[in-house]
Order: C-alpha cells, then structure tokens, then sequence
C-alpha cells in the first residue's frame, strides 16, 4: 500500500472512531436527559447528528452500544477505582458520591432504569469480581454461604444504587450517604474478620469435606 493510500486509510478510521465515540456520547446524554427504561435509537441519531443506520453499521446490535456506553460511562463520567483491600472501599464510595453529585440524573438513571441496568451491567461484574479478589483473604476459613454474604452486601453498599435509595428515600447528602455507608462497611469487616478468626480458631473452615480429608492426611 502506498503512503497516500495508507494516510486515507488512516483517516478513515480516525473518522470512523470519531463518529462511534459521537454516537456513544450521543446515547449516554440521551439516558442521562430522559431517564427512560428504553432508548430510541433515532433519538440517539438525532442528538449524535447521524443516520439511524449509521448507528448500526457501528454498533450490530443494541447490546454492543450499551456496553459500549457502560464502558465510556466508566472512563469518562464515574471512572472507575482500583482497589485490592475492602478497607479501600468507604474512602472509595465516598469520592463516587461527589461524582454522582455532578451527574445525579445519569447516576439515577443507571440505578433505576432498565436501559440504565442494562448498561452499567458489564462495569458492575468488573466491580463485583473485584470485590470478590480483595474480600479473599478476610473469608479464608469462612463457608461459602457466608463468604458470598459479605461480598453482597459489601457490593451492594459500594453501589450507586446505595446512593439513590439513600438521597431518594431518606433525602440525605452525599456526605451523609458516605458516612452512612463507612459506618456500615467498617461493621460488615469487623464482624467479618471476628467470624474468620472464630472459624480458624475452631477448625470449621469453609473448605468442602474431601478437602479438609485431603488437607489432614497430608499433614499426617
């Protein structure tokens, strides 16, 4: 391929790229400003300033663009933040909070509607399976039942759903919302930690039978 014919294709794409960051950005504004369970398509086209089917030569099908708008939400607006202790979590939430604050319809619109569920589905297993690697060393002796109890209600407390029960429900700030939930993470790990240790202490880990079996012959 020559430079002239590489320079072309290379704008082509740049174009290309442009346009699919338009239309996600043109889809996220539209959740955003109507806060409904479905979005149109030509509403989105209409705001990005694109056919409807240019849309779909970007985007195959629907649930291409929402995960596509999962992701930009999560690089763009809310971002999200590393963690690898559940200690990190209430210094976490709180700085989320402040940026629910700076864009409360989309964070509601995410919590409450189905278009917003379906798009901060894929971000949400990427926080969950985090939760589940930095909750690890806490629940070491703990049986799975109660293992996946803390993982839940400590992802559900570091959650934007939290946030919009809180500020809808109880009409309580950002800050108070922050206090609330370092209040209830800092109890969940204490007692967390005082059950692992009780589990160790006694020897009931959470380990299946034929493992315990396998793990005492080997100590023999």
């Amino acid at each position: 391929m020559s430079t002239a014919k590489r320079h072309i294709a290379s704008l082509r794409d740049e174009y290309a790229e442009m346009t699919r960051q338009r239309i996600v950005a043109a889809f996220v504004e539209t959740l955003e400003d109507e806060a409904a369970d479905d979005i149109s398509m030509a509403a989105v086209a209409k705001r990005a300033k694109v056919a409807e089917r240019t849309i779909y030569r970007h985007f195959k099908t629907r649930a291409e663009l929402f995960a596509a708008a999962g992701e930009w939400i999560e690089d763009n607006v809310f971002s999200y933040i590393p963690f690898t202790s559940p200690d990190e979590l209430p210094d976490i939430f709180r700085k989320l909070c402040k940026r629910f604050d700076r864009h409360p319809h989309l964070a509601r619109a995410i919590a409450m509607t189905r278009a917003g569920r379906r798009v901060r589905a894929g971000f949400r297993r990427h926080v969950i399976d985090q939760h589940h690697k930095a909750m690890a060393p806490l629940v070491r002796h703990l049986p799975a039942k109660e293992v996946r109890q803390a993982e839940a209600v400590a992802s559900y407390l570091n959650n934007v759903l939290a946030w919009n029960a809180m500020r809808e429900d109880f009409g309580m700030s950002s800050a108070e919302i922050a206090d609330a939930i370092e209040w209830a993470l800092t109890t969940l790990l204490k007692d967390v930690r005082q059950r692992d240790a009780a589990a160790a202490r006694s020897g009931k880990t959470g380990k299946s039978p034929r493992k315990r079996s396998t793990a005492a012959k080997e100590q023999a």
